[in-house]
């Protein structure tokens, strides 16, 4: 039986069973990886998100897709340049978007739970790249 179309039996809190399909893991999408040349781009839908207080960083997620975004709000100490972090950059993009101000992780974490948002990242050339959040 493939993997596809095995399913696993799964005891409720009631005694009873139910069939549950094993959930593929998250492919977890890097940015630099994504979007290298001028004019590349990807998209998420955002349909949920997680910040981690102790890491400072954001994880968003597109379920549809089954593709993860981990940002960072601080700027990584072995880095090679100076740069906005990706998280700096994430909300700044949900702020322009919904023409609101996020006063912490917690806050832009439950936004994006809140709102059906979609990211776009495309590289810009010599500019870098741009950061930005629709309303679906």
């Amino acid at each position: 039986m493939s993997q596809e179309t095995e399913t696993n039996q799964q005891a409720t809190l009631w005694g009873g069973y139910v069939e549950a399909q094993p959930s593929a893991p998250l492919d977890f999408i890097k940015v630099h990886e994504e979007v290298v040349n001028d004019g590349d781009t990807f998209s998420l839908s955002l349909n949920a998100a997680s910040y981690n207080e102790d890491k400072q960083c954001l994880t968003v997620i597109d379920s549809d897709k089954n593709k993860a975004l981990t940002v960072y709000f601080e700027q990584h100490p072995e880095s090679k340049f100076e740069s906005t972090p990706n998280g700096v950059r994430f909300a700044r993009a949900i702020q322009r978007c919904l023409r609101l101000t996020i006063n912490d992780g917690d806050e832009l974490a439950q936004t994006v739970k809140d709102q059906d948002l979609t990211l776009t990242v495309t590289h810009m050339g010599s500019k870098g790249r741009l950061w930005t959040i629709a309303k679906a």
